[in-house]
């Protein structure tokens, strides 16, 4: 009877020696894997660009982190060529997440598609869609305040819901001033000016994120908004050059269009001239 138990011992014995290494390395590699995430720096550069690898699993993809002097965005733990980031992220100060959900995860998808598709590295592209004055941006967070306007569209056709956000994207300011209706002098419409100062451009940013404007108008440098809802994106006269970015990352409009619309699941309308819609 001992004897039977022996060699059962040894048999299992043989077996957990013969598997813990393999069992051990799968482990690794899964925690390799699931751990990994990406953090873009506001404050520093790491090589190329302002992107580190960690291994922290504490913060979830779109949260915004403070570390020291220093914020972080959590890119995720999919991000356009991750072979190029060769810095690790080392805190050396007590860090905590700031602003969850800082970016949305289709807010997040279409940066990476923005920084994938144009070749472009995230600190080219990330300025077109959050400043990097995280601490001028986020001053004013709670002072923002509800917007309530009531709109009578008697006999007049508007393509927009009250209750969502909706894009009007022109090809450039002289449009804005020549061929816009009396309907987009009204205070409840935000326009988007690249020309803004930083603290308008915050403002902006904020109210759009908390859904308190409706209706932005905004060329095509000025898109990247964290929209909340969005409902419609009105494309006006989509065939000017005006529309083609020449600067890195350079990108045509219309394609950020399709990808807008594909995540945000939005109705894009085609127009030839502003006056269509007043």
């Amino acid at each position: 009877m001992r004897g039977a138990v022996r060699r059962t011992e040894g048999v299992l014995t043989n077996i957990l020696a013969f598997f813990s290494p393999i069992t051990i390395l799968i482990l690794v590699f899964i925690a390799s894997i699931s751990w990994k995430m990406y953090l873009f720096s506001f404050k520093q550069f790491a090589w190329h660009d302002r992107v580190f690898s960690s291994n922290l699993s504490i913060w979830k993809a779109g949260d915004l982190i403070q570390c020291g002097w220093d914020f972080l965005l959590n890119l995720g733990d999919e991000i356009a060529f991750p072979e190029l980031i060769r810095t690790q992220f080392t805190p050396t100060s007590p860090y905590e997440v700031v602003y969850p959900k800082f970016f949305d995860q289709k807010f997040l998808a279409l940066l990476h598609r923005m920084v994938y598709q144009r070749y472009s590295t995230y600190n080219n592209v990330l300025k077109y869609f959050v400043s990097f004055e995280i601490p001028q941006l986020l001053a004013r967070e709670e002072k923002i305040k509800w917007k309530t306007k009531k709109l009578n569209l008697d006999n007049v056709w508007v393509p927009f819901n009250e209750s969502k956000q909706n894009l009007v994207i022109i090809p450039d300011n002289r449009s804005r001033e020549n061929q816009l209706s009396d309907f987009f002098s009204q205070d409840f419409v935000t326009h988007l000016y690249s020309t803004d100062t930083q603290n308008r451009k915050n403002q902006n940013w904020r109210e759009i994120k908390k859904s308190k404007t409706w209706i932005i108008v905004a060329t095509q440098s000025e898109v990247f908004q964290p929209f909340n809802n969005l409902w419609t994106i009105t494309f006006v006269d989509w065939y000017k050059r005006y529309y083609h970015n020449q600067q890195d990352p350079r990108y045509d409009i219309s394609q950020v269009v399709r990808k807008m619309q594909e995540l945000r699941d939005c109705d894009v309308i085609n127009l030839k001239n502003i006056w269509l819609i007043s």
